[in-house]
Parts: C-alpha cells; structure tokens; sequence
C-alpha cells in the first residue's frame, strides 16, 4: 500500500512524542535566588516590614508569587509583589508575632522558565512561637507542596515547544524549497499538507505555549491554560508577548499560504519574507538568548542558527515526505542541486553560530570543559554527536548527488530527516534546561555552648561561594546583658586555608550577622570569639560542612 503525506506526517508525529516521553531528567532554574530579606534560616529581633527577593537575572514581577505562612502553616495575607528592580521583587508585610515562618516564591524568569523555591525564618530567639515547634525544615514540607504547577503541565509545554519546532521547519523551510519548485511540485498534494500541515502545527504550538506557560506560573493544572484571567498575566510578560506576536504572524503567514500563486508577486514576497523572518526572531527572543547581554547580538546569532537549521532540515522533510517526485531527475532536480548548494553554507553558520551560544551560556572556556557537570551539557554533547553524523550523511548524499544524480539520494535523505527530527527534539530539551550547574548547598544550623554561653549559628545557604551567617547569643544564666563585641573566622584544614574572616555587624542586643565568601567545599571549621566582658573572650567553635 501506498504511502500517503498524511501518513507521513503522522509517523512523524510519533517520532517526536516517543522522543518527548523520554525522562530528561528535573528541569534546572535559569534564575537563581542570591538574596533574600530576610535572609533563610535567620533569626531576626523584630518583625520585617516585608520580603525582598534578589535574583541573579532580571524576572517577569506579574508572574511572581510570594507566600508567607506562620509556624501552624497558615497563610498569612502579604501585599502583591512588586519590581523594586529588573531582578529583585517585594511584597509587604504586616507585624508579626515572635515564632517560625516560611516564605514559599515562584518566579518567571525573562527567559520564560519559571522556578520556585521555599525558605523559612524566625521573629524573635524564644524558639517556635505562633504555634511552630522551630522546625523550619518540617513547616517547609507542609507548606511548599503547591510551588509547582501538575506534573501534566509540564509534559504538555515539552510537547508544544516540540510540535512548534516541527512546525517551523515544515512551514518555514519545507515551504522555501515547495515555493522555488516547478508548479507541479508546488502544487502537489503532498506538497500542500507538509506546508500547510506544519502552518498548523506552528499556530497550535505557539498558543499551547502561551497557555501552558501561565498554567506552570501560577502553579496550576491544565485546565488554567484555558483562563483568560491567567492570559492576561502571561501577556504582560516578555516570553508571552513574544508567543503571542508569533501566533499573530503565523496567522498572517496562514493569509499569505492561501494565498499564493504559482507566480507570486512582488508584494507577496516581500511581505512572506518579513512575516518568516518575524516568526523565526520569536523563538530566540523567548529563549535562552533574551537573558544573555547584549540581549541584540545573541538574538541575532540565534536567529541565524535557527533559521539555517530550518531551511536544511526543512529541505529534508520535504523531499523525505513529499513522494518519489522530489527526488527524480526530471523533475526536481534544480531543487535538489540548490538545496544541496544552500547547504555547504548552512552548515559552518549552524556550526559557527552554534559554538558562540555554547561557549556564552557554559560562561566561557571553563565552562565548556565542565560540560559534564549539568543536564544542559551533557544534552548538548549527545546533541553534537547526533549532529556530526547527521553532516556526515550530508556529505554522502552530496557525493551520490554529483556523481548519481538524485534518484540514488531516497535512502540517505530519508535517514538524514529522521535524524534532523531527534536533533529539534534535543534542541526542545536544552530550550527546558539550565546552562549553569545547579549549586549544592546545605543550610548549617547549630548551636554552641562554652562556659555557660549559648549561640545559635546559622550558615546559609551553606553552598560555595557567598554566604551570609546569622549569630543570636545567649549569655550565661540566660541574662540579658549584652555581650561587648563578637568576632568569627572559618578555616579548611583540608585545603591548608588559614583563617578566612566573617565580618559581623551588630543588628541588636546579641545578635550579629555577617557575610563570608567560601572558595571550596569541605568541613570548614567555625571559630566565633565572644568578648564578653571588657578584656574577658570565650572561643566558640564547630565544624560547618559545605557540599
């Protein structure tokens, strides 16, 4: 039995879903948390008038949400959270009594990756109070469950970046070669349902995606990508404008397809060129590239990455899906000698373009020798692979090309699509996955007692690189005198690192907090020397693991 287009485009189809299923693993932040106010685990004297949080790289403020709960985990009313910076957001407060808190946050990066993340607090050192027991990392388990948006969500978005990918390169660049093809080729049925098919694809995906992004923003289930009250917070954000904008001139380019001749005018074809060009500037600018600075450059160059990979790997699928027609002599043979032509050229700009953007987003030389270390990485180097057999194979059906003609190509093209299908399946991967390796870290609490002294110390987030510490002293008998001054130091006996100061600052009656930068992880050991009385010190210590 004959095989049709549809079916064709069914199969691969299959192909793309079989690909999606697979585990890739938990998908990485793309925006860190650096700072918060209050800081996690601290102890503070008196309430705060509201929670800061700092991120490393500018976020979506409308698709922020800041939750505070008491120490029975009850949710306690706190004001909408605002910018104060491109990458920092606030929300109030209102007077809190002494006890255990929990801030639990979810946040879009302007990468249109959202992330969440939870961390708690105390008022006051009398212990729990507001009924917790001081067990932050129990209230954490009861109150952060609902951070993330239904596991379904997110199977769902993978599956629209994927269809929006194959759409773009059926539409796109199956299209270029369909429209530069002699009439009958144009006009073929198959011809019309791989362009029109991928149309399809390309206008679903990107309103699946626009949907799907809110869904995972407020945290909720399929049914919320079907809210217009969630739609209206995804599009005053960056990714969502730009997901709009390209179902908008998808739906132009739909006007276009229907519309065209075998002859197309001028006009037609200028404004086919700047709706295509439009389209393909959509997905750099909701991506990876849009966080990188400057933000033109990089979206430019992945512009050129993608654009080149869609007019080769649309070529294939067209003379792949497209019937015997495509790859006869008689026929298609001009088509196939300037795709052939166009492609000794697309391949050192994907290559070149390519490099630049790993290099960037691995942070430099360093960071490509540790590609290892992260699922991005270890996604791009099986990427590469598959990439460089894939060019391979393109070298083969060159030379069976020149000296066979293009009947010999149907068996090498055909491996070439299917192999071009797992490549934007990967790429649909690393689109989900952080560049950067995700930090270990292990918040330290401890208390310490010499000579009757008492002191809470709290490490966070207890990772390598900048830490905050956090010192609430008891004096002896529990009085309320306050201590005279205090000093810290941490060492890594393992590494030979002598003593490395933490410089405090008084925030109250006994109470300090300081900053202290680690280079390595190890058991550094905590030394904080007590001037208790004029000329009288008491040398506290213990072992702080950092991961």
């Amino acid at each position: 039995m004959r095989r049709t287009p549809l079916a064709g485009l069914v199969g691969l189809l299959i192909t793309m879903v079989l690909a999606l299923i697979v585990p890739s693993g938990t998908v990485s932040a793309h925006a860190g948390l650096e700072n918060s106010i209050p800081a996690a685990s601290s102890v503070l004297e008196e309430s705060p008038t509201a929670i800061t949080l700092d991120f490393d790289e500018p976020i979506e403020a409308d698709l922020t949400s800041i939750q505070l709960f008491d120490g029975d985990a009850t949710l306690i009313e706190t004001g909408p959270p605002t910018a104060a910076a491109p990458d920092v957001v606030t929300a109030s407060v209102p007077t809190l009594d002494d006890g255990l808190y929990a801030v639990v946050w979810r946040i879009t990066s302007s990468d249109g990756h959202v992330i969440d993340g939870a961390f708690s607090f105390q008022v006051g050192s009398g212990g729990g109070g507001s009924g917790g027991s001081g067990d932050g990392s129990s209230l954490l388990d009861q109150v952060s469950g609902g951070a993330a948006a239904a596991p379904a969500v997110g199977r769902l978005a993978d599956v629209a970046r994927f269809v929006g990918f194959i759409g773009v390169v059926l539409f796109l660049g199956a299209g270029l070669f369909a429209l530069i093809a002699p009439p009958a080729l144009t006009t073929a049925p198959a011809t019309r349902v791989i362009v029109v098919g991928g149309w399809a694809m390309l206008v679903v995906a990107s309103l699946a995606s626009f949907g799907l992004l809110g869904a995972t923003a407020v945290a909720g289930t399929v049914g919320d990508a079907f809210s217009p009250d969630v739609w209206g917070k995804v599009a005053n954000s960056s990714t969502g404008r730009m997901l709009l904008v390209r179902a908008a001139l998808a739906a132009a380019a739909g006007g276009l397809l229907f519309t065209v001749r075998s002859q197309a005018t001028a006009w037609w074809r200028s404004a086919a060129v700047v709706v295509a060009v439009g389209i393909v500037f959509t997905f750099p600018a909701a991506g990876h590239p849009a966080s990188l600075s400057p933000k033109a450059l990089w979206i430019l160059l992945d512009a050129m990455h993608l654009s080149s990979v869609v007019v080769w790997v649309g070529g294939l699928a067209l003379f792949t899906l497209g019937g015997r027609a495509w790859l006869r002599d008689n026929e298609a043979a001009p088509v196939v000698h300037r795709f052939s032509a166009a492609a000794v050229w697309l391949v050192p700009v994907i290559v070149v373009t390519g490099s630049l953007q790993t290099i960037e987003l691995a942070g430099g030389i360093d960071g490509v020798r540790a590609l290892t270390d992260t699922s991005w990485g270890r996604t791009l180097l099986v990427k590469l692979s598959i990439v460089s057999v894939l060019v391979a194979l393109g070298a083969v059906s060159r030379w069976l090309l020149q000296t066979s003609g293009v009947a010999s190509l149907r068996r090498t093209v055909a491996a070439e699509a299917l192999i071009g299908v797992v490549v934007l399946g990967l790429t649909a991967s690393l689109v989900s996955l952080s560049p950067e390796p995700v930090v270990a870290s292990k918040v330290f609490n401890a208390t310490i007692t010499e000579a009757g002294i008492l002191a809470d110390i709290t490490v966070t987030p207890g990772r390598v690189g900048a830490n905050e510490v956090h010192i609430v002293v008891t004096p002896a008998g529990n009085s309320l005198t306050p201590v005279v001054g205090a000093t810290a130091r941490m060492t890594l006996p393992s590494r030979d690192i002598p003593d490395t100061p933490v410089t405090l600052v008084a925030d109250g009656p006994n109470h300090f907090t300081g900053n202290v930068t680690l280079a390595f992880a190890g058991d550094w050991i905590f030394e904080l020397v007590l001037e208790t009385t004029p000329g009288a010190t008491v040398l506290l210590s213990t072992t702080v693991p950092i991961p």
